[in-house]
């Protein structure tokens, strides 16, 4: 289904760079090859002013014209056609039944089934789908399990306008918890179990469970390591930069970094009970079989010390940061080192720009 000169979660014949906009920083990806043969070329990552990103919804758009200008400028990517994705309140993501059993009667027919689920005016979405896979109507007749998406327009328009305005021709809109699974799938392959993939960001997070390259559920949650910055420069009376670097950093006096780990500690451990509230409630409304033997974070504040076993000691499942670019080749310029420290940030980026290689 295309959406003025962009579509949602088609692929398209030619490869994307892909721009991951996010409330605390822009990443961007470019690949090339495909399958085993992929390659990275080129990353970078600029960061986006406070508030210029508040829920999902773009506030300065020339602001953030300029930041992704520059980092385009920096990263010099060959591809000048690109993808993004969009989350937050924004943004419906649905798994419904339709009676109908093939795409092209669900396309026809989705703006009549979407006014059941979602809650605003249908005149202001773009709608989309994700077919699932075949199931059964209350009446035993054929029909299908899709992932319904609706997307305010403003908002998906107002990312594609970045893109276009900074010189990126805006090709695909995607979602976030989709990019994540897809940008796992082409690092680990498809894998039969099912799998939590947690993104968490700076003022919020996307929670996934994938199958077997399906995702299964999705949900963004308000859980962010902006909440952690902020308290930390409350309890400490800094400025939020200042709070940022002692976050990420440390500080050497013992006292203060006694205090600032145990907000961290405390802040990571209600995430954790938060996530596994959520895979309880998905595993209370699945079959036995699809319940998620494992956990991978990914985002900025997956690289907050010690989350991982936090993670792992609330949730009981084994717990991972995950690297899209484990298994990828590197172009030679690319620092290892730097890419090592920060590839768990570039998880949505790559997705995108897998999902929509030829």
């Amino acid at each position: 289904m295309k959406i003025g000169t962009y579509a949602m979660f088609k692929k398209r014949p030619r490869p994307l760079v892909g721009i991951d906009i996010g409330s605390h920083t822009i990443k961007l990806v470019e690949l090339t090859g495909s399958g085993q043969n992929r390659r990275l070329r080129r990353l970078g990552r600029a960061l986006v002013p406070k508030e210029a990103i508040v829920d999902g919804a773009v506030r300065e758009p020339e602001t953030l014209e300029n930041t992704l200008k520059a980092l385009i400028q920096n990263c010099q990517p060959k591809l000048r056609r690109g993808a993004s994705s969009v989350s937050g309140y924004s943004v419906i993501v649905k798994k419904i039944n339709v009676p109908y059993d093939n795409e092209r009667d669900i396309e026809e027919n989705l703006i009549f089934e979407a006014e059941n689920y979602v809650p605003f005016e249908i005149e202001e979405v773009y709608l989309d789908f994700n077919l699932i896979g075949p199931s059964k109507t209350p009446k035993g007749e054929q029909g299908s399990e899709i992932f319904l998406v609706a997307a305010k327009k403003e908002v998906v328009d107002s990312y594609a306008d970045l893109l276009q305005n900074s010189g990126i021709r805006p090709a695909v809109i995607d979602v976030d918890g989709f990019a994540i699974g897809n940008a796992f799938e082409g690092a680990k392959g498809v894998i039969n179990d099912s799998v939590v993939l947690m993104d968490i960001g700076a003022s919020k997070s996307t929670f996934s469970i994938i199958k077997a390259g399906m995702p299964l559920f999705t949900r963004d949650m308000s859980i962010g390591g902006g909440q952690i910055t902020k308290t930390i420069g409350e309890a400490l009376g800094i400025e939020f930069s200042e709070a940022e670097v002692i976050k990420i950093k440390g500080i050497d006096d013992p006292i203060i970094a006694r205090d600032v780990s145990k907000i961290v500690k405390d802040y990571v451990e209600d995430w954790a009970h938060e996530v596994r509230k959520a895979i309880e409630f998905f595993k209370s409304n699945s079959e036995p079989l699809d319940a998620p033997k494992s956990l991978y974070l990914t985002g900025g504040s997956s690289l907050l010390r010690g989350i991982c076993d936090v993670f792992e000691d609330v949730i009981g499942i084994e717990t991972k940061r995950f690297d899209p670019f484990c298994n990828m080749d590197k172009d030679d310029k690319i620092d290892r080192d730097y890419l090592s420290s920060v590839a768990p940030q570039f998880a949505i980026a790559t997705g995108l720009a897998i999902r929509v290689e030829d």
